[in-house]
């Protein structure tokens, strides 16, 4: 989260039957659009909204306010063809590029998730997309995410490797956020390229998750 979003007057983000809305501290509201199935939002370093949302046909669409609270509105991709086992979306932006984490049940086994990350800038058609797959919930964590000093997105989830005994694996990996890729962690690959006078510095501050004490959630 920029470490400036608290100068941002709180706002309220909802959906009422299936219509994505916004309300201001003015109280306000704003319909944004219709058939939207799951959503999620952050504010990047200009102080701007982006709201991403799933609509029912399973397009990813991206909402941002332009200026002087204009929406500007942009199908991303195709996302999904079925959104029945969507449970969760989250949205975090690193050098203002978008990265949406969506989480999915598994159609097989209701223990497993997978969890598809997108990629992409504003206003550019090109998308990038990775599924990790097999995930088992661990504890109350399905997956944890940190950045680091290079603003490498670090994910971490557990597997399952033998059913019968109920194993499971720690994994790490890593999206590299100038070649945008993931990787395995290396401290070589994690910083080929890079130099002290190119490192890229974070736009999320402290827990990415610690969302903008004015965005308020309601499905």
């Amino acid at each position: 989260m920029n470490k400036n979003s608290s100068d941002i007057k709180p706002f309220y983000i909802y959906t009422n039957k299936d219509k994505l809305y916004i309300k201001n501290i003015n109280e306000h509201t704003e319909k944004l659009a219709n058939n939207i199935f799951a959503y999620c939002a952050n504010i990047d370093d200009n102080k701007r909204i982006h709201i991403c949302s799933i609509d029912s046909t399973g397009k990813l669409i991206h909402f941002f306010n332009k200026n002087k609270g204009y929406w500007k509105k942009n199908v991303v991709c195709k996302a999904f063809n079925s959104i029945k086992n969507i449970k969760d979306m989250r949205l975090c932006i690193i050098n203002n590029y978008l990265n949406i984490f969506i989480v999915e049940d598994s159609s097989i086994d209701e223990n497993i998730y997978k969890v598809t990350h997108f990629n992409f800038t504003p206003g550019s058609p090109k998308v990038y997309k990775h599924d990790i797959s097999n995930i088992i919930k661990d504890k109350e964590h399905i997956y944890k995410l940190n950045i680091d000093e290079l603003s490498n997105i670090i994910f971490e989830y557990k597997t399952s490797y033998n059913c019968n005994r109920g194993e499971s694996k720690n994994n790490t990996i890593v999206f590299n956020s100038k070649s945008r890729m993931w990787l395995i962690p290396n401290t070589l690959l994690r910083n080929i390229n890079y130099s002290s006078s190119n490192e890229i510095k974070s736009n999320i501050h402290d827990d990415i998750f610690e969302y903008c004490y004015s965005i308020v959630y309601k499905m």
